[in-house]
């Protein structure tokens, strides 16, 4: 039994349960409505109202656990005040292996937390969560090696590439990270600008895991996460 199958068995149970549970709750809810008189117009507004959140519950569930989860990607102990940008499209099925994947999401931090992470300066990469060093000051060291060169430059392998659209040595940009497998995302004008800013200067840090970079600007009090997968 191959993984799909079994991804597609685990929804199609836990759909399955939803709707059982929904169904069961509006049962009784009618039960309840057919035993109340049309003068007790409190109580059955009350049953109208269960109802309508019945319905309301499980996309608000979805969207609460959405929001967590895009928060979940900013580094302990960086707080949020709002997500303040935020790209992300997929192309597949949307939950499989293979399913390609490119976002791109600012967050602007709250004001205490961007103060916090100004003043600890070079040493705030050891403040971050993660393993001690694994978050690099900008500007990005794309030429220190193949795994950073194939993470920022991946057409620097591809010699037809280079000689049409790029030149021998460039700046790394996060448009170039984004397109690393050809799942381009139309990000908002000026958005990409000062994301390049942050990773193509000096004062700010960021940490490359998997098919994921985030960048920690104090100076802007932002963080931007871009993935391509």
């Amino acid at each position: 039994m191959n993984l799909f199958a079994v991804t597609l068995g685990v929804l199609a149970i836990c759909a399955l349960l939803v709707i059982a549970a929904i169904a069961a709750l509006f049962l009784g809810l009618r039960r309840m409505w057919r035993r109340t008189r049309p003068d007790q117009r409190f109580l059955r507004i009350l049953i109208i109202a269960l109802g309508l959140g019945a319905i309301a519950l499980p996309y608000v569930a979805v969207k609460i656990g959405e929001r967590n989860s895009v928060l979940a990607r900013v580094p302990e102990p960086l707080e949020v005040a709002e997500i303040e940008y935020r790209l992300e499209e997929s192309w597949g099925v949307g939950f499989m292996p293979g399913d390609n994947e490119t976002g791109f999401v600012v967050y602007r931090l709250t004001d205490d937390s961007a103060d916090w992470a100004r003043k600890q300066g070079s040493q705030l990469g050891n403040m971050l969560e993660g393993a001690k060093g694994a978050w690099r000051e900008t500007p990005v060291d794309d030429r220190s090696d193949e795994t950073a060169i194939g993470q920022w430059h991946h057409y620097d392998r591809d010699p037809d590439m280079m000689a049409v659209e790029r030149p021998k040595r460039h700046p790394a940009t996060i448009f170039e990270y984004l397109e690393k497998y050809g799942f381009t995302i139309s990000i908002e004008q000026g958005r990409d600008d000062e994301a390049n800013q942050s990773i193509q200067s000096s004062g700010s840090f960021y940490f490359g895991e998997g098919g994921s970079v985030t960048i920690i600007d104090p100076g802007r009090g932002k963080v931007y996460f871009a993935y391509a997968g």
